[in-house]
């Protein structure tokens, strides 16, 4: 009898709610009043240094939402030179787009440059979330990413 109640309440509140967990759905951008549209020019785009936890030689900017909140974001990477992204994991999938320069990405903990797709301006991919992979770009090459944060670069210890 005390189940078949317990069972009764959590029905009665479900149906009553709507099933909704949060009045604010990921990937739904949040407009200032009387703006309805999210704009970045290239002209005005801030570039930032990466974080520390990232390998040197690259700088981000944050082209829509967060990176470290639990929503849809977009951010992009530049690099100027050789650049180096060891073994890694996220834990949820990127979606990443070459814009400028190309970037060779490869999977498992021991692959090589050798072993790696090459993507040029324009190409698009997808990591797969909790899969090894290396990433090197050559000079003047700029990478978009989206996904749904927090974002994180888990490096792989030898």
């Amino acid at each position: 009898m005390k189940n078949t109640l317990i069972y009764f309440v959590c029905i009665s509140v479900l149906a009553l709610t709507g099933c909704k967990q949060s009045s604010t759905q990921v990937g739904v951008m949040q407009f200032p009043e009387g703006v309805v549209q999210h704009v970045v020019y290239a002209k005005d785009i801030e570039w930032k240094p990466c974080p520390p936890n990232l390998p040197e030689g690259c700088e981000m900017a944050v082209m829509e939402g967060s990176p470290k909140s639990n929503d849809l974001f977009t951010v992009r990477f530049k690099v100027n030179g050789k650049f180096i992204m060891p073994p890694h994991t996220h834990p949820k999938d990127e979606r990443a787009t070459i814009l400028q320069g190309k970037a060779y990405v490869a999977f498992g903990k021991d692959a090589t440059r050798e072993d790696a797709k090459e993507f040029g301006p324009g190409d698009y991919y997808v990591n797969a979330r909790n899969e090894i992979h290396s990433v090197w770009a050559d000079s003047n090459t700029i990478i978009q990413l989206t996904g749904i944060g927090p974002w994180e670069a888990n490096f792989i210890e030898d």
